[in-house]
């Protein structure tokens, strides 16, 4: 059974552009707070170019939310044993993977629906006939890929 909110094309635009554009700003305590690195430590990794801010004339600076993950994951990557340096490279490695994931789910995503009480992402029709539509199953433990056949 399949039930749940699909989106035209307008709104599949629109979605596509908004998640394109969004652009949040975060100041360097907060950025410190939320990931345990010390505002010393951002400006030093900020001074070596391994992350960026804006800085408006007479203001502090603004770190984005992508700058925020970034950080993140540098700061993983020490944790799991990895100097600073292949920190850095590993967290643009995995950046460039999450920007081609989140590009294919903007530019596929067609909706939420439900299958077998789970909710479903609708990635949409698979084939030009429009005979078959890709589901990513939501499931506690695991996602399930699933192909539905439209009557």
């Amino acid at each position: 059974m399949r039930r749940g909110v699909n989106l035209n094309t307008e709104e599949h635009n629109a979605f596509a552009t908004f998640s394109k554009k969004v652009n949040w700003h975060l100041g360097i305590g907060d950025v410190s707070a939320a990931t345990g690195v010390s505002q010393s430590q951002l400006r030093y990794w900020e001074q070596k170019g391994y992350i960026t801010s804006e800085k408006e004339k007479g203001q502090n600076r603004k770190y984005s939310y992508e700058t925020l993950i970034r950080v993140f994951m540098i700061n993983n990557y020490i944790k799991q044993g990895f100097t600073l340096t292949a920190a850095v490279k590993k967290a643009a490695a995995h950046r460039e993977t999450m920007e081609l994931l989140k590009q294919s789910m903007v530019d596929r995503f067609q909706g939420i629906d439900e299958i077998d009480g789970y909710p479903a992402i609708n990635l949409g029709f698979v084939d030009d006939q429009q005979t078959e539509v890709l589901y990513l199953v939501v499931k506690e433990d695991r996602t399930d890929v699933k192909l539905v056949k439209q009557a």
